[in-house]
């Protein structure tokens, strides 16, 4: 006759294995969401899903299979590169969503305009007015092609993607 487990003990081991790591990345925190060294960029990101190590000057690492050196603390990264392969150095993203995929934020090129001139940014948008930078009260999108006004804030055109 097969032995009864209570139910107190079966909740256990079903809270146990919901908050088990399913998967290395589950391990550690997101850097991204835990410090400010990551790298705004567009929606396309690279894809990197690696453990890091952090340093205390700001240098974010591939972790390897090894723990992280004495004062570094270990994070996982969805969106980054490896920009460094000898020193395993990396670059971490934060994808934002494209200003252009918002109705109304982006404009059609005007005639004689040169991508020379134009710049991808991240930019604060409030009621439909935009301005570069992240410090924001409003949503923070990407402008793969825009310019800055004279009065500082962004105009972003429909088209183009440096």
């Amino acid at each position: 006759m097969p032995r009864k487990i209570p139910l107190s003990v079966m909740g256990l081991v079903a809270l146990g294995l919901t908050f088990a790591p399913q998967a290395a990345n589950a391990e550690y925190r997101d850097l991204c969401d835990s410090s400010k060294v990551c790298e705004y960029t567009g929606p396309g990101a690279p894809v990197l899903d690696a453990d890091v190590c952090l340093d205390p000057a700001g240098q974010v690492s591939l972790k390897g299979s090894t723990p992280c050196t004495v004062g570094s603390v270990p994070f996982h990264v969805r969106y980054g590169e490896l920009y460094d392969p000898v020193a395993n150095l990396v670059v971490a993203y934060i994808p934002l969503e494209s200003a252009c995929s918002v109705p109304g934020l982006c404009e059609e090129m005007p005639d004689g305009y040169t991508d020379n001139s134009s710049t991808a940014q991240n930019i604060c948008c409030i009621n439909g007015v935009c301005w570069p930078g992240s410090d924001c009260g409003g949503t923070l999108l990407w402008c793969d092609d825009g310019v800055c006004n004279e009065d500082g804030t962004v105009t972003c055109f429909e088209g183009m993607e440096l």
